[in-house]
């Protein structure tokens, strides 16, 4: 169900950069030897994160032991980054799901040339490379039209 999202791109939006830069700031004697100077600086130069990404962030702070003052956890972005992260994979997920099921339960069958066939003069109409429709196509449709509407009129 996941797999249609792994390797997705999802953009970072501008106020959890400039979240990731504060943390950053506030954190001035880290180096690239410092836990989540990388990934911070990675994240705000390129501005998207894949969701093999989130998923492995998500699972740092799930599993980070120390304080949530330590430098690890602020260049990480802490408790805001934590909260977007889950908010933005619970998104992902529904939104797979969503999708998923939209596509089973509501997009038509496809047109079989069955179906094409026994719709006559008719299927010609639905195809953009044909023609505009001709005075005799137009005619039988407004002959169609004015018998439709005198059935009506009898039913009523």
């Amino acid at each position: 169900m996941n797999s249609e999202l792994y390797g997705q791109e999802i953009v970072i939006p501008d106020e959890v950069i400039n979240h990731l830069t504060i943390c950053f700031e506030n954190v001035p004697s880290s180096n690239s030897n410092t836990e989540g100077h990388n990934r911070n600086q990675e994240l705000r130069d390129t501005g998207y994160v894949t969701y093999q990404q989130l998923g492995r962030m998500k699972n740092w702070f799930d599993s980070f032991q120390g304080k949530k003052e330590d430098a690890p956890y602020v260049l990480n972005g802490g408790d805001y980054m934590y909260n977007w992260i889950n908010n933005t994979l619970q998104s992902l997920r529904n939104g797979t799901n969503l999708q998923t099921k939209i596509d089973k339960e509501y997009q038509p069958e496809d047109i079989s040339d069955e179906l094409i066939t026994d719709m006559g003069w008719l299927s010609n109409m639905n195809r953009p490379s044909k023609e505009h429709s001709s005075e005799i196509d137009d005619l039988k449709i407004t002959e169609s039209v004015k018998r439709i509407n005198q059935i009506i009129k009898k039913i009523i």
